[in-house]
């Protein structure tokens, strides 16, 4: 019991000192201070360089150019069922091997009647539970307050992620909590939860947002935290694990945004450049 608290407790600490690191490490980028690449052929928009152009004013121009190609869009710009989708069916699967590893712990952790399982069945014993609930449950304060109120934030991620608005990540966090897991996986084991019904969806998505606005901030610079990319992808997989998954494995949306800052043409008078924000979508 004593290693499942600490490993419980690591995770908890991690998730909150990644939460501060991502906060500091949103702070306006100088490109100044940058070791810049010249610009490419494609990025400048006005390719033509006068003949009474400087040196020194080229030498801004390059400098300047700031260029955002196949930036990573998050979150999506619009909902992306196929998405939430894929995550859906990947909790089922984790399901599975989360019920077997509860089944596994001892019945002082899970406070499950394994014998009552055993004797009449497992489908007899969720009928009988979904009866008898829900009730006010005894479970450790670490499954109540802890990992149920991080397993809603996962539930709200995967659909914030998604394209959906808080809202609507809410709900789907309260339909997982409460149709998936308390009045479906866990009902094979023990009575819903009153406490869990309330604190998973409620507490969660309140995780959840910040973990929304931590992930945006890693993914902006470049999913590094403390420009590490080790604790970048670890903060992703802890605060998001299957859009992490999906992205790893090579998914994207159909819709692909590509935009840069680059010179439109060039004012002879002034000897300056204008500047113009090209956007480029592509369904």
């Amino acid at each position: 019991m004593n290693s499942l608290k600490n490993i419980l407790y690591a995770i908890v600490i991690l998730l909150s000192a990644n939460t501060v690191f991502a906060q500091q490490t949103l702070q306006p980028v100088n490109f100044h201070n940058l070791n810049q690449t010249p610009p490419s052929e494609n990025t400048l928009a006005y390719s033509d360089t006068p003949e009474n152009v400087n040196p020194y004013n080229m030498l801004i121009l390059a400098d300047s150019t700031v260029v955002q190609q196949n930036a990573i869009n998050y979150p999506p710009i619009k909902r992306d069922y196929t998405r939430l989708g894929y995550d859906t069916a990947m909790y089922f699967g984790a399901a599975v091997i989360s019920f077997g590893i509860l089944y596994a712990m001892p019945e002082s952790v899970t406070n499950w009647d394994k014998e009552a399982m055993k004797e009449n069945g497992i489908t007899y014993k969720w009928k009988q539970n979904v009866k008898a609930g829900p009730v006010w449950d005894h479970d450790d304060w670490v499954l109540n307050w802890v990992t149920h109120p991080y397993a809603g934030g996962i539930y709200y991620m995967t659909a914030r992620s998604s394209g959906f608005t808080w809202f609507e990540s809410f709900l789907y966090s309260a339909f997982m909590s409460t149709c998936f897991w308390e009045y479906g996986i866990e009902a094979f084991a023990e009575i819903p939860s009153k406490q869990d019904l309330i604190i998973t969806p409620v507490v969660g998505s309140a995780i959840g947002e910040g973990f929304f606005y931590c992930k945006k901030s890693i993914l902006r610079h470049d999913k590094r935290v403390l420009k590490s990319r080790f604790l970048g992808y670890t903060s992703l997989v802890l605060m998001d694990p299957f859009n992490t998954l999906l992205d790893g494995l090579g998914y994207q949306q159909k819709v692909k945004v590509q935009s840069n800052v680059s010179p439109v043409g060039f004012n002879s008078g002034t000897n300056k450049a204008i500047w113009g924000l090209n956007l480029n979508v592509q369904f």
